[in-house]
C-alpha cells in the first residue's frame, strides 16, 4: 500500500533501514571486481499533518523527514576505508501534498525540497549528506481489487531533480524511482489487523551528470531493481502499526547491489 496516504490528522513515522552490499556493478551490469564492503544504518523521523482543507478535491497535507545516518564503507583496491558517526543527513521538506480518498482507490501527489543539511566531504565516501539541493515530486496510488479493500496493488513514484554540488561543481543526473507491491489484509479480531505482501522497487538515472566526477563517468547512468516481502501489523485501539520489509537487489548498473531490512513504526493521533 505504498500509494495509500494516511487519513486526516497527525501522524509520526520512524523508518529504520539496515543496508549491506559487497558488490559494485559496472555500466554493463557486471561485477566490477572491486572488493567493497558497505554497511548503512539510517533512522528517519517523519511528521505528517493531513488537514481537512480541500485543494482540487484532495486533502492538503505537509510533512518533514529528518534522517539520521551511519555509514561504514571499505573499497580496498582504491584505498577507501571511511566511517561516519550517527548524524543528521539531508532533511526533506514537503510543504505541498495532496491526498485523494476514493471508494476503490487512493492517490497522492507531493512536491518537496531536499536540503543539504548533512555534512559532505568529497574525500569522505561515508559522508551523511550529498552536498546539493534537490527537488522531488511524488506521485502514485493504491487500487483495491475487491469491495472490502482486502486486496491491494500499489505504486508510488518519485522524480528527483538535483542541483550542483558546491564542492565538486558536478550536477548529478535526475532520478526516477518506483516502489509498491501487492498485499492481502486480514482482520484477526476487532483489535488486530495484519497485511502480508510482496514488494518491489526500481530506480533509474534519467539524465547524465553534468561532468565526470570522482570515480564516476558523466554518461554512465545508475540503474537498479529490488524485490522482497513484507508484513504489516496494526493494533487498532492505539492506532499503532509496525511494518517489516526485506528487499534483495538485482540488475544494478553503476551502483552497489545488496539487500536491506526496513522496520517502520507509525503512530497516528
Amino acid at each position: 500500500m505504498a500509494g495509500t496516504p494516511p487519513p486526516p490528522g497527525m501522524h509520526y513515522r520512524m523508518y529504520n533501514t539496515w543496508y549491506n552490499a559487497d558488490t559494485i556493478n559496472d555500466d554493463r551490469g557486471d561485477d566490477s571486481g572491486l572488493d567493497v564492503d558497505l554497511d548503512v544504518f539510517s533512522q528517519v523521523h517523519r511528521i505528517v499533518h493531513v488537514t481537512e482543507k480541500k485543494i482540487f478535491g484532495a486533502n492538503w497535507a505537509y510533512n518533514v523527514l529528518v534522517p539520521m545516518v551511519k555509514t561504514d564503507i571499505s573499497i580496498a583496491p582504491i584505498g577507501v576505508n571511511d566511517s561516519s558517526s550517527f548524524s543528521v543527513g539531508d532533511i526533506v521538506l514537503e510543504p505541498l501534498a495532496l491526498f485523494w480518498y476514493q471508494e476503490n482507490y487512493e492517490a497522492a501527489l507531493g512536491l518537496a525540497l531536499i536540503a543539504p543539511t548533512g555534512d559532505y566531504d568529497s574525500t569522505d565516501a561515508a559522508s551523511p549528506g550529498k552536498g546539493y539541493w534537490s527537488g522531488m515530486m511524488t506521485l502514485g496510488g493504491t487500487y483495491y481489487l475487491d469491495s472490502e479493500k482486502s486486496w491491494s496493488v500499489s505504486g508510488l513514484t518519485r522524480t528527483i531533480i538535483n542541483g550542483e554540488q558546491d564542492e565538486t561543481d558536478v550536477r548529478p543526473g535526475s532520478e526516477f524511482t518506483i516502489e509498491g507491491g501487492i498485499g492481502k489484509q486480514f482482520m484477526l479480531d476487532h483489535t488486530w489487523l495484519i497485511r502480508p505482501g510482496i514488494s518491489y522497487c526500481a530506480t533509474w538515472q534519467i539524465s547524465d551528470d553534468s561532468q565526470d566526477g570522482h570515480g564516476t563517468v558523466a554518461d554512465e547512468r545508475k540503474e537498479g531493481y529490488g524485490i522482497g516481502g513484507e508484513l504489516n501489523v496494526m493494533y487498532l485501539p492505539w492506532l499503532l502499526q509496525g511494518n517489516i520489509r526485506y528487499t534483495n537487489e538485482f540488475g544494478a548498473k553503476n551502483m552497489t547491489e545488496g539487500s536491506s531490512v526496513v522496520f517502520t513504526l507509525t503512530k497516528s493521533f
